[in-house]
C-alpha cells in the first residue's frame, strides 16, 4: 500500500500537468456551492428580517379595514371593543401629506390620527426620544418620526417647531389640496420601516385631528390589541363571522406565518434549482477524469509495473477528483458568501415604500449542505473513471499508443 501523502502529492502533480483543464473543471464545481450559498443565504436572511419586522409590530395586533362600500364608524368600535379577546381598540384616520424641508427638498409622509396613548402597543418597541405625547384635545400637535425631523446628521425640526403640510382631501366629490400646519410635540426614536407602518416617515396626531384637520369623515381602519397572541385566530374567525366580506382583516401574526411559509417554499425551490448546478459539476468531473484516464494509459501501465495495486490506482484517480472538488467547493463557498452580501447590499422594496435591509444568513448547516453535495458529486463523478483505470492490464496499458 502506497503512502497516502505520496498519493496526494502525485494527484496534485497530475492536476498541475493539466492545469487549464483542471481549472475549468474546478470552476464548474464551484458554480453549485456558490449558487446555493448566495441564493439560499440571501433568501433566509430576508425571511428572518421580514418575519422579525412583522412580529415587531406585535403578534397580538389585528387591523380592520373597510371593504367594498362599507364605512367604519363608532358603532363598529363599540362592537369590537366588547369582544372577549380584545384588550384595547383605537380607530384611526390615515392620509398622505407632503411638505418642504428647510433645505428645499420635499418629503412625503403618512399621517395617522389615533389614540396616541396606545401607540407603543401598536408599534411595539417604539419610544419618544424627546418631547411628549400631546393630549387628545391638542389635535394640531403631533409625534414625528425620526426621518421627518432629521436627515443623516442634519436636524431640520425640533420639539415646538411647526410643519406646514399639503394634504389631499375630497370636496364635493373632487380631490383638492389642503394646507395644514401641525406643531411637533414629540419625536420618535429611530425605528425602521415595517409593514404596514413606517414610523420613521410618519406623523401621528390625536384621533380628533382626523375630522377637524384631515377632513376625513369615516375611519380608515381600526387597530385592535388582542389580550394574547394565542387568541388572535379566535378573534379573526369571530370578526369574519360578524362582518363577512364587508371588511378586510389583517392579522400580523398570520402574515408573519404566511410570509415565512412562502419563503420556506421558495427556499426549497432555490435549493432544488441550485442543486441542478451540481449536475454540471458531475458531468465536468466525469468528462475530465475519463479523458485523463485515456491520456495516461501508459502511465497507469508503468505504475502497475512498479508495484501499484489496482486499489492504489483507484485511490490515486479518486484523490484527483476529490482534490478538484475540495478546491472548487472552497472557491464556490467563498464566492457565494461574497455574492450573498453583494445581492443584499441593495434594499429590497416591497409593498410600495416598505423596504427591507437584511444581512445574508450564512449558517453552518447551509455550508455543510454545499460541501456534502459537492463531495458526493466529486466522489461519484470520479469513481467510474478511477475504477476503469484500476482495471487496466499492465501489459496492454504499456503497449497503448
Amino acid at each position: 500500500m502506497i503512502n497516502v501523502v505520496d498519493m496526494i502529492m502525485l494527484a496534485f502533480s497530475a492536476l498541475n500537468e493539466r492545469r487549464l483543464r483542471s481549472i475549468l473543471t474546478i470552476l464548474g464545481i464551484a458554480i453549485g456551492p456558490a449558487a446555493m450559498v448566495s441564493i439560499i443565504g440571501t433568501t433566509e436572511g430576508y425571511t428572518d428580517t421580514i418575519v422579525e419586522q412583522l412580529q415587531s409590530l406585535g403578534q397580538n395586533t389585528v387591523v380592520l379595514f373597510p371593504a367594498k362600500d362599507y364605512r367604519l364608524s363608532d358603532y363598529d368600535v363599540d362592537r369590537v371593543k366588547v369582544l372577549e379577546e380584545v384588550e384595547m381598540v383605537t380607530p384611526f384616520y390615515q392620509s398622505r401629506g407632503q411638505f418642504r424641508k428647510p433645505d428645499g427638498s420635499t418629503m412625503v409622509v403618512t399621517i395617522y390620527a389615533l389614540d396616541l396613548n396606545i401607540l407603543n402597543k401598536i408599534i411595539v418597541g417604539s419610544s419618544i426620544a424627546e418631547g411628549m405625547i400631546p393630549p387628545p384635545t391638542m389635535y394640531t400637535y403631533c409625534i414625528a418620526g425620526d426621518k421627518v425631523v432629521s436627515d443623516s446628521n442634519i436636524r431640520y425640526y425640533r420639539v415646538g417647531d411647526a410643519v406646514t403640510l399639503n394634504i389631499l382631501v375630497m370636496r364635493d366629490g373632487k380631490p383638492s389640496l389642503k394646507t395644514v400646519s401641525v406643531r411637533i410635540s414629540g419625536v420618535l426614536s429611530p425605528y425602521g420601516s415595517v409593514f404596514p407602518v413606517n414610523p420613521d416617515e410618519s406623523l401621528f396626531l390625536p384621533l380628533q385631528a382626523g375630522r377637524s384637520l384631515l377632513s376625513l369623515k369615516d375611519y380608515s381602519g381600526i387597530f385592535i390589541i388582542v389580550r394574547s397572541a394565542e387568541l388572535v385566530e379566535s378573534l379573526v374567525n369571530r370578526l369574519k363571522n360578524i362582518y363577512g366580506d364587508s371588511v378586510q382583516i389583517i392579522s400580523l401574526k398570520e402574515i408573519a406565518r404566511t410570509v415565512s411559509n412562502i419563503i420556506n417554499i421558495l427556499d426549497n425551490l432555490f435549493f432544488t434549482v441550485s442543486s441542478i448546478s451540481f449536475a454540471v459539476a458531475f458531468t465536468g468531473i466525469m468528462s475530465t477524469m475519463f479523458t485523463s484516464v485515456v491520456e495516461r494509459t501508459r502511465e497507469i501501465g508503468v505504475l502497475k509495473a512498479l508495484g501499484f495495486s489496482s486499489n492504489d490506482v483507484l485511490l490515486l484517480f479518486l484523490l484527483e477528483s476529490i482534490l478538484m472538488t475540495l478546491i472548487g467547493v472552497t472557491a464556490g463557498i467563498s464566492g457565494g458568501v461574497i455574492g450573498a452580501y453583494f445581492i443584499a447590499y441593495r434594499p429590497l422594496e416591497l409593498v410600495g415604500r416598505w423596504t427591507v435591509i437584511s444581512e445574508p444568513k450564512i449558517t453552518w448547516w447551509l455550508i455543510t449542505r454545499a460541501i456534502g453535495l459537492s463531495l458526493m458529486v466529486g466522489i461519484v463523478g470520479g469513481l467510474l473513471p478511477a475504477w476503469k483505470a484500476s482495471k487496466m492490464v499492465p501489459v496492454e496499458a504499456l503497449r497503448y499508443e
